[in-house]
């Protein structure tokens, strides 16, 4: 935008920050840098202004991101990682390959070919520009990726297909790992990829140096170019650096499609771990994709060769190149035989497989075991640990330590820094059978897909243990690809067998030969047992003869082996787990017996020197005098309760005796015993030669001591204010034990702290003084309302009428707290009335014990609008009052009327814009606001008809507040002739005989004209002027008297609508097809036939029976009709909207008593009914069905149909009406709303079909000729009322008829009577009213309670009923003899026919299921021949075959019957020909499916396996089909498929043997047996005991009824309804004693002639002339 600035006004140009620019800043100003142009520096902004800013990440971001993620490695280096990252590409890229894929990872260290590199070459796919410009793009995933340039080509993201260990080289994910690990390894990387299917090959270049040239010359940082090349061309390498390039590019000629990522300028230390530690990061590189390049096992080398052609097609080959005389090292990283995972699956000896699953997740695991072999674990060691580290040959046998068991891998890769440590199933939880070693030679391995998220840089999952280890993961253990439950039950199992069979920890030598041990308790493991002289454990070899300590045993044992024991048969040295051995106690002197024990109890630490010196020492002991032993005996104390130990003491004997501490720990209350032991000095023994040593054992009791203090106890909460709690006190020892409490008095103090209460206790008496205690308590609730608090000071309370008056109530408690409970209620309440505005407000709570509080309220007369008054500015003494009826001249307009507002003061309310917009109208749409302000309101149109009533209203719309009138028609056309003399003085000349010579003339034929003379003026008035045809418009109207003329011009408009109502263009004509403006048409519908229901506004049919109507229009103006047109329409029947339920079923079934119905389904609605009993009683029944639409709705069926019409008769007994011939139309009405319906005898609803009409009429109830009342209007209105004035007698009572007419039945409708009663006052008609009421509520409870005792009586005495004849018909079901005997109470029920019950789109079952064989050969190979077709779906339609066919994915065998084609005679055998025999077959020949018994439907059975089996024969043995075979061909006839029941097959064309002609022995599917004879009997009985127990349960059932109904009958509650009706019932017999004996007043009736018919006061008539 261009603007211009005075020269002579000042102004600056500032940054945002207020610094003003001269020449030189403004050089150094960026690009697109927001400025501001002001009158000064300090000029404050008039708006706030926005400035755009661009924020691009820095380079950084992309350059050294590698080194912020690889930070975290845990300890190792990270390189290997970053290439790992390119690694994941490049098998991405080759993912869809179908040959060998082919990663190489060259190492360049030659200086003589260029500077270092490293080049990451595939054979994958290859990238596009496009492709490769969103590799560029930093965190760009593969989800957001588009590949094309063209969004109609684009393809979203696609989530591979399961595959085992989730090998699905989707590894390429988050769209940062490749910028970060070529950013880390160098500082340069030149992308270069062919695309398969394009000529030209594409190379990118990103590098840290050209992103800081470009930040230092303000370009564009995040932009780079693509070149576009031909393969082989390295015209555009020019840096010498970079030589080896052209013989990397001479590599692309004759490749489809290629990767490369070269990376160069590399870091010096990543060069060096490279060269030197060559062989750690190639193993750590295998580890990685360990099962990528061995396959889903692993690289188990006992299974499969190294060049097994079952290996996955992946190579990955590492080159690295240095400089000469160095040869280069390449290795194929298959070919590392070293790597962890390698070591674990070559040193397991057996393995776990098992899967978890947890939210929509998968993990296959394996747990690998490693048994101890010999003399050391098998568990391997990582190479990649230092030698230095090796521990001890102890810390040998600790296997894998606390290492964690599982390494995890994602999509088939390793995550090398999650580890898993355990689950809960496989962790060590101290059990005696599984030693805590065991669990140390685990190892495994997880393996997981993408649903569990890993970081960026794929070194860390995010949160797959903690997800593993929730309770909603379900682990399952895999056998054979199949999941086993109980997987912590199966892991011991596992592994208690890896132990026992696998491990091999000792080595029995020396074997001696088998022995039987009777000293082991279990008779079976008492033989047999080898023994063994000598044992090789842990490299220590112990034998026979050796010294030998025990460890872990009470006593210690010290002796001497003598053999070792192992449990079986053996014949020579072996290897165990562990076994026994059989030591001599030493020394023999003392004990002279052998034990046997563990080996594992052998002290492997204990050398020959100590054990002999121990031995020795026991031995001299033993050998000294006996003087001496006794000063070696020592005492111990033990002090016992229960049988816990509390305390032991030892003294050594000294020349003072024996001499012990002061025991001080026997303070608790109980029994004790103290034990006096003598022991031996050395080893604490209380034996000493297999015999005990002096002992002695006393017994005492301590008890509490007397009372030295007191504590309080808990005190109840909450604590209540006004509620009364305790304090428990509690009297101690002075051991802190409860002791019996002495003549004690306490002393409560309190004192308030806030928010505390703090209490001090003193008790006191004359034995003792205790001391005191002090509690503190809170008070947690406020306690019982006590008084209510209105914190109000102003009093009375003054408040406009109609506004919300506020009270602030607060309930308090004793206290003077605020409290409140749940069912506190307080209430306002206006108790008393001083004047009009004088009000006494109570408030009270309903609570008795609290006082309520009184308030005077005064109401002042609000300023809202209450009252409206309209009167007319040109005659001041027009002021319409509200249902006033005024005259006016017809076609004139009422003006100048304006309307004034009250409030309830009585005071005008000023009218504002807000007030005039609530202001409404009938006459007309057009307000004007302008107007309504100034108080006037719209002009009224006064209409043109003549003695036509129409109805005025105005109201103000939110108060309600309104004025109505009402204006009557005058005519509508008057003139008045003059003579005048020729100065146009009025002459006054006519006279009477004059009117016969004027004579008036229009255009159009003229009626209805009136001309009378006014002799008191002289003038000739002419009114009633009428065209009775033409247009309408201006009309010239010709008066003629002798020779004078005279013309007036009068404005013609159209007439009332009369016809032409026209739907479309929505116009009214009147009689003559003018355009009528008059919009005051009611527009009535009638249907024809008239079952159509319709809505009149809409012109929209709602709910009718499918058909041809007609829609009939009658429009209605002042009460006459309008000729209409009619519309022709089609209903169709909605399907979503079901209305009505129909259900046709064979009325003549017969079923036995008290049993089940047969299954049956609907056919449109395919529900199964079952399981439905039968009623007990014998005769006709009638089933209803009932179908539920959604949750409210419900349709049943109309099995009972209303019978024949009988009557007329209401939808619901309306009340009793009372009228009077009173001016108010609601005072007359008779009958509004009313709904007539044909029943039958019942009340049922019947008679749709009819046409008639109903004549409605009243007449006297006694016959009496009495006057009758008479109606208003039509009586084919939806409203009857009486006569204003109407005729009658005041008090009597009369009878509405509505009688029946035009109804074609042979038996004519009965009519229908409502009874009303007639007064002459509204006083005795309101009084009749309310007693009339009353009547109609107390006969309506009556009825209502005499129906429930009358129900209560029915039910009673059916079920008596039910009783008899239950108890009549159970001794008959007691006996069979009886039940042979009494063949009219019991039916049996007859088979089930499937081709009826059944629904007749869907058929049973599958094939197998269909038929019985008896011979177990002939069904096994019958089965075997149609194996195939034993799980088909046999369906009696093809329609239900496509649906099961559909629902099922195609999965499914589906066979329908209605495509089968059904032969019409079985054929007999091949060898009978005209029922003669070609000759005498072998083997007992036999059509196969003859051997087939159909429990159901035969023919439609029979008609499938002849499909199925056709004309297949079974016989004996495959000789006897041979010989049969030959004959039948011999014979010429062709001979079908021959099954033998040994199971063979020759086939039609008589091939026979190899696997595919041999039934096998077992097969999934096979035809089932039938059932033996004596089941069908059994189940004879059995539904006989049924029967009988279902009659017993019955008769139960039925008198428990009967006794719940009769006490519901004699309950007090309704004990209580017949007192309740005896007192309804004396009310309704004291109403209609009052109704008898209401008193009438007389009134003076005027005669009929009197007065003015219409009761119209003509006033203020105001007349104009046109």
């Amino acid at each position: 935008q261009e603007f211009e600035i005075d020269q002579q006004e000042p102004f600056v140009l500032v940054t945002t920050d207020r610094t003003v620019l001269d020449f030189d800043k403004f050089e150094d100003l960026q690009d697109e840098s927001t400025l501001h142009l002001l009158q000064n520096e300090d000029q404050a902004p008039s708006v706030a202004t926005k400035e755009c800013i661009k924020f691009t990440p820095h380079y950084d971001t992309v350059v050294k991101s590698g080194m912020y993620e690889y930070y975290a490695s845990q300890g190792q280096n990270p390189l290997p990682y970053t290439l790992a990252e390119l690694i994941d590409n490049a098998l991405s890229a080759t993912a869809k390959n179908t040959g060998m894929r082919t990663i190489e990872l060259r190492m360049l260290f030659d200086e003589t070919i260029g500077k270092p590199a490293v080049i990451v070459l595939d054979n994958g796919c290859g990238m596009t520009s496009e492709q490769l410009k969103n590799w560029a793009v930093f965190r760009l995933s593969k989800f957001n990726r588009k590949n094309v340039k063209f969004a109609s080509e684009q393809e979203g993201y696609v989530r591979p297909d399961p595959v085992p260990r989730s090998l699905n080289s989707d590894i390429s994910y988050f769209g940062v790992g490749g910028k970060q690990a070529v950013f880390y390894v160098g500082h340069s990387v030149r992308m270069i990829s062919k695309p398969a299917g394009s000529p030209n090959v594409h190379e990118l270049i990103l590098s840290e140096e050209e992103f800081k040239r470009k930040e230092r010359n303000k370009e564009e940082v995040y932009n780079g170019i693509i070149t576009n090349r031909m393969p082989g061309n390295s015209s555009h390498v020019k840096n010498d650096d970079e030589r080896f390039l052209h013989a990397l590019i001479a590599e692309e000629s004759g490749k489809a499609s290629f990767t490369a990522v070269v990376i160069t300028d590399i870091q010096p230390n990543h060069v060096t771990f490279l060269k030197d530690d060559f062989e750690v990061w190639t193993r750590q590189l295998a580890h990685i994709y360990h099962y990528y390049i061995h396959g889903v096992n692993g690289n188990d080398l006992s299974s499969h060769p190294a060049n097994s052609n079952d290996l996955p097609k992946i190579d990955i080959q590492i080159t690295l190149r240095e400089k000469p005389p160095r040869c280069p090292r390449v290795i194929n990283i298959r070919e590392v035989e070293d790597d962890m995972q390698s070591l674990y699956i070559n040193t397991a000896a057996d393995r776990f497989e098992f899967m978890a699953e947890q939210d929509g997740g998968t993990v296959e695991g394996i747990i690998r075991y490693h048994p101890f072999l010999y003399y050391k674990e098998t568990y391997p060691e990582d190479p990649s640990d230092d030698d230095d580290d090796d521990t001890e040959c102890g810390a040998q046998s600790q296997a894998r330590e606390r290492k964690p068991i599982f390494e995890c891998f994602w999509n088939g890769r390793l995550i090398p820094n999650t580890k898993v440590s355990d689950f809960y199933w496989c962790t060590w939880n101290k059990d005696p059978k599984l030693p805590e070693e065991c669990y140390r030679r685990l190892s495994g391995v997880l393996f997981t897909d993408d649903r569990f998220k890993v970081s960026n840089n794929k070194l860390t999952f995010m949160d797959l243990e903690q997800r593993l280890k929730q309770k909603e993961t379900l682990f399952t253990r895999i056998v054979k690809g199949q999941k086993q439950r109980g997987i912590e039950k199966e892991f011991k199992q596992w592994l208690q067998s890896c132990h026992e069979k696998l491990d091999k920890q000792i080595q029995f030598l020396g074997y001696k030969g088998t022995i039987t041990r009777t000293d082991v308790a279990k008779k079976k493991m008492q033989q047999p047992w080898g023994t063994f002289s000598s044992i090789q454990w842990d490299g220590k070899k112990y034998k026979a003869g050796q010294f030998v300590k025990s460890v872990k045993t009470q006593p210690i044992v010290y002796g001497k082996v003598v053999q070792f024991l192992l449990f079986g048969s053996y014949k020579g040295d072996v290897f165990a787990t562990g076994g026994e051995v059989e030591v001599a106690l030493e020394p023999q002197a003392l004990y002279e017996k052998t034990k046997t024990m563990l080996i594992s109890k052998i002290d492997q630490t204990a050398t020959d020197k100590a054990i002999k010196k121990h031995i020795d020492s026991d031995q001299t002991g033993l050998n000294r005098p006996s003087n001496v032993v006794v000063n070696c005996i020592c005492f111990s104390f033990v002090g016992v309760k229960g049988d816990q130990e509390l305390k032991s003491f030892t003294a050594q004997h000294s020349k003072w005796g024996f001499w012990f501490k002061k025991i001080d720990c026997l303070t608790d209350l109980g029994k004790y015993t103290m034990t006096l032991n003598t022991m031996l000095s050395e080893g604490n023994l209380t034996v000493l030669g297999g015999r005990s040593l002096p002992s002695y054992t006393l017994n005492f009791t301590i008890k509490e001591g007397d009372a030295e203090r007191f504590v309080i106890g808990p005190v109840s909460s909450p604590l209540v204010v006004g509620v009364p709690f305790n304090i428990p006190l509690m009297i101690k020892d002075g051991y802190d034990h409860p002791a019996k409490p002495p003549d004690l008095t306490p002393v409560l103090q309190c004192r308030l702290v806030r928010p505390l209460y703090s209490s001090k206790i003193y008790c006191s008496s004359s034995q003792t003084n205790l001391l005191a205690a002090e509690l503190k308590l809170r008070l947690c609730f406020s306690g019982k309302p006590h008084s209510l608090h209105v914190p109000r000071k102003d009093n009375p309370v003054t408040a406009m009428n109609g506004d919300p008056v506020k009270f602030n109530v607060e309930v308090h408690d004793e206290a003077g707290n605020i409290t409140a409970n749940p069912k506190q209620i307080v209430r306002c309440q206006v108790k008393t009335l001083f004047g009009p505005c004088w009000t006494d407000a109570g408030i009270f709570v309903n609570q008795k014990n609290v006082v309520s509080v009184m308030r005077e309220l005064e109401v002042l007369p609000s300023t809202r609008v209450s009252s409206m008054e309209l009167c007319s500015r040109d005659d001041g003494n027009l002021k319409l009052k509200n249902k006033e009826r005024i005259e006016w001249p017809a076609g004139g307009m009422l003006e100048n009327l304006f309307y004034k507002l009250y409030d309830e003061a009585g005071r005008v309310v000023p009218i504002t814009a807000e007030i005039a917009s609530k202001i409404k109208v009938n006459w007309t749409a057009k307000v004007y606001a302008e107007d309504l302000i100034r108080g006037k309101l719209p002009d009224i149109q006064v209409p043109t008809q003549v003695k036509e009533e129409r109805f005025y209203q105005v109201s103000y719309q939110d108060q309600s507040v309104s004025i109505s009138f009402t204006i009557m028609t005058l005519f509508f056309f008057c003139t008045v002739l003059d003579l005048v003399d020729q100065y146009d003085n009025v002459t006054k000349a006519l006279t009477s005989t004059c009117v016969k010579h004027l004579s008036v003339e229009a255009e159009d034929s003229l009626m209805n004209l009136c001309v009378c003379l006014q002799e008191s003026s002289g003038s000739v008035v002419v009114t009633g002027v009428r065209f009775q045809s033409g247009t309408p418009g201006p009309k010239e109207l010709c008066f003629t008297y002798k020779s004078y003329v005279a013309r007036v011009i009068v404005e013609v408009s159209p007439g009332v609508p009369a016809q032409g109502f026209d739907l479309q263009q929505s116009k009214l004509t009147d009689k003559w097809g003018n355009p009528s403006p008059d919009q005051r048409v009611v527009v009535g519908l009638r249907c024809s036939p008239p079952t159509l229901k319709s809505r009149v506004v809409l012109l929209f049919p709602c709910c009718s029976t499918r058909g041809y109507y007609q829609l009939i229009f009658q429009g209605l103006f002042n009460k006459k009709c309008i000729s209409s047109p009619s519309v022709n329409l089609t209903v169709i029947p909605d399907p979503n909207k079901p209305v009505s339920l129909s259900v046709e079923y064979d009325t003549s079934a017969k079923f036995p008593a008290g049993g089940k119905f047969p299954v049956t389904e609907m056919i449109f609605f395919f529900l199964p009914y079952r399981d439905k009993e039968i009623p007990q009683q014998v005769g006709k029944y009638t089933i209803k069905f009932s179908l539920q639409v959604d949750k409210i709705k419900v349709l049943s069926s109309n099995q009972v149909e209303a019978n024949q019409p009988v009557k007329l008769g209401p939808d619901s007994q309306p009340p009793t009406p009372v009228v009077s011939y009173s001016e108010s139309i609601a005072g007359r009405t008779l009958v509004e709303n009313m709904t007539l319906n044909i029943m039958d005898s019942y009340g049922n609803p019947t008679g749709g079909n009819l046409d008639g009409k109903v004549n409605v009429s009243i007449k006297n109830l006694s016959g009496e000729n009495k006057p009758l009342p008479l109606f208003e209007g039509k009586t084919s209105s939806c409203q009857l009322t009486v006569m204003e004035k109407s005729p009658g007698e005041d008090g009597s009572s009369y009878t509405l008829v509505f009688k029946p007419e035009g109804f074609t039945l042979s038996t004519p409708l009965e009519p229908y009577e409502l009874l009303f009663h007639f007064y002459n006052d509204v006083e005795n008609q309101q009084k009749m009213s309310e007693l009339t009421k009353k009547k109609d509520e107390l006969t309506a409870t009556v009825g209502a309670y005499k129906n429930i005792f009358s129900t209560y009586n029915r039910l009673l005495q059916m079920l008596t009923s039910k009783i008899i004849f239950v108890c009549i018909i159970s001794p008959c079901k007691m006996c069979p003899q009886c039940v042979l005997g009494c063949s009219h109470l019991y039916l049996k029920l007859p088979p089930c026919d499937w081709s009826t019950t059944l629904c007749v789109c869907v058929w049973f079952r599958n094939v197998g299921h269909l038929a019985f064989v008896q011979d177990d050969t002939a069904a096994r190979v019958i089965s075997w021949h149609i194996y195939g077709d034993m799980d088909c779906v046999i369906t009696r339609t093809t329609e239900a075959a496509k649906r099961i066919y559909d629902s099922t994915n195609g999965r499914q065998q589906v066979m329908p019957l209605d495509t089968m084609f059904k032969g019409s005679v079985d054929r007999p055998l091949p060898h009978i020909r005209n029922g003669r025999k070609l000759f005498e077959p072998p083997g007992n020949p036999v059509h196969a499916r003859q051997l087939l018994m159909f429990p159901q439907d035969h023919d439609s059975c029979n008609n499938v396996f002849r499909s199925l089996l056709g004309e297949t024969i079974l016989i004996d043995d495959l000789d006897s089909g041979n010989s049969y075979r030959k004959a039948v061909v011999q014979n010429n006839i062709p001979c079908p498929t021959i099954l033998t029941r040994q199971g063979e097959r020759i086939s039609s064309r008589g091939k026979f043997g190899g696997a595919n002609n041999k039934a096998p022995a077992m097969l999934r599917y096979m035809f089932g047996a039938p059932y033996p004879q004596q089941y069908y009997t059994l189940q004879d009985q059995i539904g006989l005991l049924s029967e009988y127990r279902s009659l017993l349960e019955k008769k139960l059932t039925a008198e428990k009824e009967r006794s719940d109904c009769l006490q519901q009958i004699q309950s007090p509650e309704m004990l209580k309804k017949q007192q309740d009706m005896d007192e309804k019932a004396k009310q309704l017999e004291e109403i209609n004693r009052q109704c008898a004996s209401t008193p009438m007043r007389q009134l003076k009736r005027a005669p009929d002639s009197a007065g003015e018919p219409s009761g119209i006061t003509a006033k203020r008539t105001r007349q104009r002339s046109k």
